[in-house]
C-alpha cells in the first residue's frame, strides 16, 4: 500500500515559508555523488512518501509516489509483462523514481525510446507556499498548453519537491540479443550512426575497450533478420553486460580516477582530452564517460566547439548547473525558477544562475 505523507511535506514547507528558511530536499541519497553539498537549515526527506499509486496495464500507465524505489516499480510491471518505457539508470538499489526524473538522466536507450521526459505524463509537486500543484494527467493524450510535467526533470528539486508522477509504460519484447563487434572508436561511432537510421529493433549501442555492444529487442524474426544485417558476434550474457550499464557496476564505473559525462553530437569523432584515459561511448555516440585526472579550461573549450559541454560525475568537486548554461539558457533558468519558487525556498544553492 502507499504511503502517502503529501500534507506532512505541505506542512514542513509551509513551516520553512515562514521562518525564510531554505529547504534541502533529497530522497534515498542516490545522487549525493553528484550535487554540492548542502547546509540548508532544513532537511526534507522523501523517501518514506513511497508506493505505487495506481497500475492500469491496459492503459500502459502506472502512477507512483516520488518515494517509490525503481526497483519496486519494475517488479510490478514485470508481473504484467511491462516495463518502465525508456531505461531510468539506477547508480544504487535504493534508487527512486523522484530522484531518477529530478536528476534527469536517461540510460543507453535514450536515442531509440526517448529520454524519461518523453514518458511523464502528469506530475504533482508542492510549491514554495505548500500548496500541492497538479500537472498533466493519467492518461495518453495530447493537452493544449505547456507541459510542465515534463519540465521537471532534469530541475534538482530547485522547483519544489515532486509528490507523484505518472509514466508511461511498455510491453516486455518477445526477444533480446546482443551483438558485439570488434573495431576502432572511429568506426564504432560511424556504424552506430549508420545502424541508427536503418528500420532495425537496435534498443542500445555503447562501445568499450575496442568493442561495439549493439543491444536488439523486438520479434524473433525481427531480430533474426537484424543479425544478418549487423553481421556480429552473440554475447553470451548480453542480460547481465546492460544491467552493469544501467546500474553502473561495469569495470569503467569503478575507476579510481574521476569520471566526466560528456554530452555531443552523436557522430562527433573520437574525443582527445588532455588528460583523458579510458572512455566509454553510450547514446548512439552522444554520450562519452571519460576517465580524467582533470579536466582543463581547454577541454570544455575543446568539447564547446563540438557543440557539447562536459560536467563532472563521480570522483572530482560537482560542477553547479549554471556552469553548463549560456548566458540566454541562464537567463530562461532564472525565470523558472521565480515563477516557481520566489522566496528562493528549494535547493537555492543549484539554482544560482547570477
Amino acid at each position: 500500500m502507499p504511503y502517502d505523507i503529501s500534507q506532512q511535506i505541505c506542512e514542513q514547507v509551509k513551516h520553512a515559508q515562514q521562518g525564510a528558511q531554505p529547504i534541502s530536499i533529497h530522497g534515498s541519497h542516490s545522487h549525493d555523488f553528484m550535487l554540492p553539498e548542502f547546509a540548508e537549515s532544513m532537511q526534507l526527506n522523501l523517501n518514506e512518501h513511497q508506493g505505487i499509486v495506481d497500475y492500469q496495464p491496459t492503459e500502459l500507465t502506472v502512477t507512483a509516489l516520488s518515494g517509490t524505489r525503481l526497483e519496486e516499480i519494475q517488479q510490478t510491471l514485470a508481473t504484467e509483462h511491462q516495463r518502465l518505457a525508456t531505461d531510468f539508470p539506477v547508480y544504487t538499489a535504493e534508487a527512486t523514481l523522484g530522484g531518477a526524473v529530478s536528476i534527469g538522466h536517461t540510460g543507453s536507450s535514450r536515442p531509440y525510446y526517448g529520454a524519461i521526459r518523453d514518458h511523464i505524463l502528469g506530475a504533482s509537486l508542492v510549491n514554495t507556499s505548500g500548496e500541492i500543484m497538479h500537472f498533466g494527467g493519467k492518461v495518453m493524450k495530447n493537452v493544449a498548453g505547456y507541459d510542465v510535467s515534463r519540465l521537471l526533470t532534469g530541475t534538482r528539486g530547485t522547483l519544489g519537491p515532486i509528490l507523484e508522477i505518472t509514466l508511461k509504460v511498455q510491453p516486455l519484447p518477445e526477444q533480446q540479443s546482443t551483438l558485439s563487434i570488434d573495431l576502432d572508436e572511429n568506426a564504432a561511432i560511424e556504424i552506430m550512426n549508420r545502424l541508427a537510421g536503418q528500420s532495425l529493433p537496435i534498443s542500445a549501442s555503447v562501445y568499450f575497450n575496442h568493442t561495439l555492444f549493439i543491444r536488439l529487442e523486438g520479434t524473433e524474426a525481427g531480430i533474426q533478420q537484424a543479425r544478418k544485417t549487423i553481421n556480429g558476434t552473440e554475447v553470451d550474457d548480453g542480460v547481465s553486460f546492460w544491467s552493469s550499464i544501467q546500474q553502473q557496476n561495469h569495470d569503467f564505473f569503478n575507476s579510481s580516477l574521476p569520471i566526466w559525462r560528456v554530452i555531443v553530437p552523436a557522430s562527433t569523432p573520437g574525443l582527445q582530452l588532455q588528460n583523458q584515459q579510458q572512455s566509454l561511448i553510450d547514446w548512439c555516440g552522444g554520450l562519452r564517460w571519460v576517465q580524467a585526472s582533470e579536466i582543463t579550461q581547454a577541454d570544455i573549450t575543446y568539447i564547446a566547439e563540438r557543440g557539447g559541454y562536459i560536467e563532472s560525475f563521480r570522483g572530482s568537486k560537482p560542477m553547479q548547473q549554471a556552469e553548463l548554461m549560456s548566458p540566454l539558457q541562464k537567463q530562461m533558468h532564472a525565470k523558472i525558477k521565480s515563477a516557481f519558487d520566489p522566496d528562493k525556498l528549494f535547493n537555492p544553492k543549484l539554482s544560482n544562475f547570477a
